[in-house]
């Protein structure tokens, strides 16, 4: 590759070539940087993809001494930061909803006959997706936590907290009529 300061004049000039260059030279470089820190390499190329598009976007306002692999490490190392707070975020906010629906659907049938109930639950859990029942069913009745069941079953623990949000939301909707019939007496 040419001198770094011919190349980051050229970038500034938004030379596409200077790009290509650049782009080839480090691309696969900040795929493996970025996977060290994100779990799958998909993501790690996506955060790439993302980095290098914002570089071209901003390549005119460098400073003519400006260090391409700096800016490229630093910029992968801010995003992939930025990412896994943003999932920590949403996880949390998971663990909230799925824990609220899980308190509401305990205090929806806490005075209800139990044999009625379970006969019916068990009845709605039947017609859930095979995979969703097998999990609501290990997190239910045999009282795995959802690492435990993601192991279990090889899937990760958003997959078992996706399915676990979807049975719930699906036996709510099922047994809505026991909740009015509670109500109404």
């Amino acid at each position: 590759m040419e001198n770094e300061e011919v190349i980051v004049n050229r970038l500034i000039n938004k030379d596409k070539r200077a790009f290509e260059l650049v782009f080839n030279q480090y691309y696969g470089i900040m795929v493996l940087y970025a996977s060290r820190f994100m779990d799958t390499k998909e993501e790690a190329e996506e955060i790439t993809q993302d980095v290098f598009v914002k570089f071209w976007e901003k390549c005119d306002s460098l400073s003519e001494d400006s260090s391409i692999k700096s800016y490229l490490y630093r910029s992968i190392h801010n995003s992939c930061l930025n990412t896994l707070k943003h999932e920590k975020v949403k996880d949390g906010y998971r663990q909230h909803v799925i824990h609220v629906m899980e308190s509401s659907y305990q205090n929806e049938f806490d005075e209800r006959d139990p044999d009625e109930l379970r006969n019916r639950i068990n009845e709605e859990i039947d017609k859930l997706p095979p995979r969703c029942a097998e999990i609501f069913r290990l997190s239910r009745y045999e009282g795995l936590k959802y690492q435990e069941i993601a192991d279990h079953l090889d899937i990760s623990v958003k997959t078992v907290e996706v399915q676990m949000g979807k049975a719930l939301k699906v036996l709510r909707e099922a047994l809505r009529d026991l909740k009015n019939l509670r109500d109404a007496s």
